[in-house]
């Protein structure tokens, strides 16, 4: 069966790697994106450009799909307002066309930190993790907020869903991740290590994210034990925090020895004054982020997931082990980086 494909957010970092493995194993099938600008540009897909919130512009690319992948989102740190329209309210909208317009499968994107409260560690989390009381962040809030809706749209005999939460995704394309740790080399951030490094957490080579997508879509239309139900999808390798980073630095050639090594009790004290700062000047500037000592946090919180329900159910397993992917990437960058 020839089936036709819309992905969301198909010009961004994983949406285009989705697209291009759709082509790749489907050469029969049609793939349309709609994206907010025509950034990607492969042969034989289809564009519509515009906002999720266009309910005119949606329906056009929903009518005769069956079915869609919805990757868009914005990068932690844009206002509120903007992470609510776009997570929560065009989530809304993507599943009322869904629904108009007969699709057969949606499959989201959600976020392994939609389980990530303000304090705690995740240690072998898996599906039963509760939403937390309060959230890391206003992405994760937002994303929590979506997936539930996804979760509950879901009908037996209509539109069957499911949600997909990848955990630290990376790669060729990467606008954060890879670009951020390269980028430190340039101030000496690989000579210093904030905390012990015993801080486990799950990385995922974006080749693998992609490939869940398709099991997901495939799988969904199919088979109950798939619809309505929430996947972490990892690399199944959990790996020491600084490790990755020193992973990436050595293939450029950085030291990897730090100098100056902060342990956790200080590194915890340094977050907590950050926070406690930043919290107090953002009632006087709503503008100031709180970026920073989130990031601080993540260098000494446990979050590493266990994917037995992706395995079983979707039958996922990673295809691009963590090694070939730090290499892969590191060539985008230097080549991204020479043009």
């Amino acid at each position: 069966m020839v089936n036709t494909y819309l992905v969301i957010g198909g010009c961004g970092f994983l949406g285009s790697h989705i697209v291009e493995m759709l082509l790749d194993k489907y050469p029969q099938a049609t793939v349309r994106i709609l994206d907010l600008r025509r950034s990607f540009e492969v042969p034989r897909a289809e564009y519509f450009i515009g906002d999720i919130c266009d309910a005119d512009l949606l329906d056009r690319a929903c009518a005769g799909v069956d079915v869609v992948i919805h990757t868009a989102s914005p990068h932690p740190g844009v206002p509120p307002a903007v992470m609510r329209k776009v997570n929560v309210e065009g989530t809304i909208n993507v599943i009322r066309a869904c629904q108009a317009f007969g699709v057969r499968g949606l499959v989201f994107t959600s976020s392994s930190s939609v389980v990530l409260g303000s304090y705690g560690d995740l240690v072998n989390a898996d599906e039963t993790a509760p939403y937390p009381e309060t959230y890391v962040d206003y992405y994760a809030q937002t994303k929590a907020e979506a997936e539930q809706l996804v979760l509950a749209a879901n009908q037996p005999d209509g539109l069957r869903t499911c949600s997909l939460r990848p955990a630290g995704i990376f790669g060729p394309r990467d606008q954060q991740m890879v670009p951020g740790a390269l980028n430190a080399l340039a101030r000496r951030a690989n000579l210093f290590q904030i905390g012990s490094n015993r801080t486990i957490v799950d990385f995922t080579y974006v080749t693998n994210v992609a490939h869940a997508h398709l099991l997901a879509a495939e799988r969904l239309p199919k088979f109950e034990a798939v619809a309505g139900e929430a996947f972490f999808i990892t690399n199944d390798n959990p790996i020491l925090f600084w490790d990755q980073m020193r992973a990436l630095w050595s293939l450029v050639g950085a030291t990897t020895r730090p100098v100056v090594v902060i342990p956790d009790t200080g590194a915890y004290l340094i977050y907590c004054l950050l926070w406690f700062v930043l919290t107090a000047l953002s009632y006087v500037n709503p503008n100031v982020s709180l970026r920073g000592p989130l990031v601080l946090r993540m260098m000494i919180t446990h979050r590493f997931f266990n994917i037995t329900k992706a395995k079983t159910y979707l039958g996922y397993r990673p295809i691009v082990p963590l090694d070939d992917g730090y290499r892969r990437s590191v060539e985008w960058y230097r080549e991204a980086h020479r043009k």
